[in-house]
Parts: C-alpha cells; structure tokens; sequence
C-alpha cells in the first residue's frame, strides 16, 4: 500500500530537514581525561552497527503492521491481530529510544538534532482527544495535514489509541466533538480509525525509511559526521561527538528510571501517593515490554551492537571491571523486569514493591554512567541527569 498525501507532503518536508552533507570520515584521536585515546571505532560503529540494524528491525515490524491494519480494514484480519503486530513494532522502537543522536535527536538540546525521534513516537506527548478530534474531521489524507498537525496526533502513540481505545470518545464535553461522534456510530468511528491508522502506519515508515538513509554509508552517512572533524562536521572534536553518544545513554536515567517509574511511583512529579496512571503504554498495556526494551538499547549503544563501544574504551585504559559492572547491572535489571507480569498501572498500585526494585536496579546502572564512567572517560554529564539524587 502507497503512501497517502499527507504522508507524501510530510516526506518532501523530511527530505528538507536533511540537506546535511557528509564528510569524510577520518582517524584520529580525541583528549579524553588527559589520555589520548582512539575513539574512531566507537563513532563509527554507531551507525552500522547500533542505529541501523534497530531501525531495520522496526522497518520489518512496522511492514507487518501495515498488513495486519489492512486485514483488519477488508475483514481477513482481525482487530487482535492488529493490536498484536503494533506492540511489535514498538518493541522494536523502544531500543532505539536510546539512540536519539543526530538526527533522531531533539532539534533544542542535541547537535544536529531534527527531532525525528517525535515523528515516530512522542511519548509521554500524547492525547487520545486530538486523536479523536480528528477520527471525527476525517483529513488525514490532506496533503499538508501532518504539516498542520502536531506530533499528538499521529506516531505510535496515536496508534495505541486508535488500536485500544474504546469506542467511547475521550473528550470533554466542552470540546465539542460528542454529535459528530455520536452520528458516525460505532461502525463509523471503526471505519474511521482504521483508515487513519494505515495513514499513520505509512508515515511512519517513511519517517523511519528517512531516518535509515541519514545514517546510511551510501545516504546522509551520518556516521561519517560523528568521526570526521571537518568543517561539514557537526561537531567541533571527536570528543565532542564521543559526548554526544554518552548523552544518549542517559534516557535510561531521565526517561527510564525517572519518567516511566519514579513518577508513578510517586518518586517525582506526582502530587499523590503514586501515580499509575503515568505509566507508558497505559491502554494497551505495554509500560513492562518498554522498560525492558530500554535496557536493550541502553546495551547496545554502550558495547556498539557488534563494533566498538564505551566497553572497549574502558579496557583500553584498563578500566574493564567497570565495564562488567555496569554490564551486570544492566542485567540484574533485565531479570528483575522479566518478573513484572502484568500491566504496569496495576503492579504500580498493587505491587510497588516489585516496581521499586526495578526502578533500584535501573539506577544502580545510571549510578555507574554518571559517576565512574564521565569520570574515567572525562565527558560531561547532562544537565537535566547531573543533578539527580533520587
């Protein structure tokens, strides 16, 4: 299936965004702590080896959600089914969550950034009315509509709406949609969201086709950028570049630990007790699968997939117990989340305890990251993590 207009309009403007050339890529060394040390393989493994076998990961899953949307729509699927192929597809995200560099990256905070990462997924930036709103407008085939849309309105997170909400519209009187709902029915609203849905899912490839081709060796070769020190270069040294990518380690601090579990702990940011209803994947049930995702990408950018990673640099300058510390935490905290059974909002408000532990163990690892390892590899912690005492 084509993409739809909108999708089309969307692309052309995404093709814009990336207008960065590539450089050559060169070797040398960066300062790191008064040790001169080869970071090369480091940033360039980040390409090949992280970034692009999780985006060809998610490229595969989201095929298969783009056929199980349509077997849902002619009748040969079923809504389960579909249900069942987008929480693949966002298991494949979650790893890439971590990976937000470059281009993937927040267009505000991070070098080079195009807030790509927002187009695909934008949690906790959601809203299940938006959504609804436009189920009822019926325009997301309009050519400019995801350029007049904000990113609450499509993106994963708009599909688990589409996917698990109830027929019910989630809207507050006031907003005004509850006669334009009522009159599509429930075989309209269905109708409605699945067609939306395929609009979305095709965007969604596209974005993620765009983003694969930025880090591509024979696309953007966005690679090439973080090694090379040249004036097409983002970045001003490979040390800062080698900043860049222990930056985006640390989602696994302020997104992992603090967002997705100390807030509905009620650790942070939550006026009550405990806040269940924070948690990602509140619907479809998801929050335990995102967590464990996490830690795949929080390893995968650590070790660089099948290159080089910070685990290198730490034996390289005889530091390889930490990196064995810090890749035991990352697995005592794989197998404490492997015990959460069940949605996440329930074991928030029924089990805690076992919540705690998982949020303990994640912070055990960012404990390590943000302590022994900026210090040993002298890079700077971010602002938002430096302060961080919880």
């Amino acid at each position: 299936m084509g993409p739809a207009a909108g999708s089309r309009a969307s692309w052309a403007a995404l093709v814009g965004l990336g207008a960065l050339v590539a450089g050559q890529a060169c070797t040398g060394d960066a300062d790191t702590g008064g040790q001169d040390l080869d970071v090369f393989g480091l940033l360039a493994a980040v390409g090949p080896d992280v970034m692009l076998p999780a985006l060809e990961r998610f490229q595969v899953d989201l095929i298969g959600l783009d056929a199980a949307l349509v077997a849902w729509q002619d009748g040969s699927g079923d809504q389960a089914a579909a249900q069942d192929a987008w929480k693949l597809a966002l298991a494949s995200w979650q790893p890439l969550e971590l990976m937000q560099l470059g281009p993937a990256g927040d267009s505000l905070d991070v070098i080079a950034g195009q807030s790509i990462r927002d187009l695909v997924y934008s949690w906790p930036t959601i809203n299940g009315c938006r959504v609804d709103q436009e189920t009822t407008e019926q325009a997301w085939d309009d050519d400019h509509w995801f350029d007049d849309n904000l990113v609450n309105a499509y993106g994963l997170d708009a599909l688990e709406h589409l996917l698990f909400a109830s027929l019910e519209n989630s809207c507050s009187t006031q907003i005004g949609i509850d006669e334009a709902w009522a009159a599509l029915g429930d075989s309209g609203v269905l109708a409605n969201r699945q067609a939306y849905a395929l609009t979305l899912a095709s965007h969604a490839a596209e974005v993620a086709e765009y983003l694969h081709t930025r880090w591509s060796s024979d696309g953007g070769d966005f690679s090439g950028l973080l090694t090379a020190v040249t004036e097409t270069s983002p970045y001003d040294s490979q040390t800062e570049a080698l900043n860049a990518v222990f930056d985006a380690l640390f989602y696994l601090d302020n997104s992992t630990k603090d967002r997705k579990l100390g807030q509905p702990l009620g650790l942070l940011d939550c006026s009550d007790d405990r806040c269940p209803e924070d948690v990602e994947g509140l619907i479809s049930g998801t929050g335990v699968a995102a967590l464990a995702g996490n830690l795949d990408g929080f390893e995968a950018l650590f070790t660089g997939g099948d290159g080089a990673g910070f685990d290198d640099l730490l034996a390289e300058l005889g530091h390889g117990d930490l990196s064995d510390d810090i890749l035991d935490a990352v697995a005592v905290a794989r197998a404490t989340v492997a015990t959460l059974e069940g949605p996440l909002d329930e074991l928030v408000s029924n089990d805690p305890d076992a919540v705690t532990q998982a949020h303990a163990d994640i912070k055990a690892i960012t404990d390590l990251v943000k302590g022994d390892l900026a210090t040993i590899l002298a890079l700077r912690v971010p602002d938002e993590a430096a302060g961080d005492n919880d």
